[in-house]
């Protein structure tokens, strides 16, 4: 399968652009201040998705886009059907996108494709309730339960409040804070 030639250029030029941004940062500061962040950036921007196209954002207006295995047990294509995922025709896509890889037979017959994966969608609406229940609302419900659990082994053993009681109250601000407006 021939990876777009459009997409190629946009992560060639991602790199570049990095690549670029090093170097000056290199020549005005000592490279000993270059972060660990900036570096790992930097590898994700080499490495990351280079077995399957980078699909620009908004290709699909009001879609997440993702690549499933056709191969994966755990995590089926049946499942993904089944929780709303729609497999995506070469024709949603439109003009631009004539270089992916499309599927010549089976159940995913005209369907992008790029070795065993398949290009699924999920509207929008869906896959931001999904990743705040997932990043947000679960971590937070997980949060409240240590904090009950700090507090009952604070009110038994001492009678007073915990050393952890000061950080706690903290974190329950940040989870309020982080709570509003949330987008993934």
């Amino acid at each position: 399968m021939a990876t777009n030639p459009r997409i190629k250029r946009d992560l060639e030029d991602r790199l570049l652009d990095r690549v670029e941004e090093t170097k000056e940062r290199i020549a005005n500061d000592d490279p000993e201040t270059l972060s660990k962040k900036e570096r790992v950036a930097a590898f994700r921007d080499k490495w990351q998705n280079s077995a399957l196209p980078d699909l620009p954002n908004g290709v699909l207006p009001g879609f997440h886009l993702c690549w499933l295995s056709t191969t994966n047990t755990y995590d089926s294509i049946d499942k993904r059907i089944a929780l709303g995922y729609e497999p995506v025709k070469a024709s949603d896509l439109g003009k631009g996108f004539e270089g992916l890889g499309k599927m010549s037979s089976g159940k995913f017959e005209g369907c992008i494709s790029c070795n065993e994966m398949v290009l699924f969608k999920l509207p929008e609406e869906i896959y931001q309730e999904v990743m705040k229940m997932l990043h947000l609302e679960d971590p937070l419900e997980h949060q409240r339960n240590i904090t009950a659990n700090v507090r009952s082994s604070a009110q038994e053993g001492k009678g007073g409040r915990s050393i952890l009681e000061g950080g706690i109250l903290e974190m329950e601000k940040e989870a309020a804070k982080a709570n509003a407006n949330v987008r993934f």
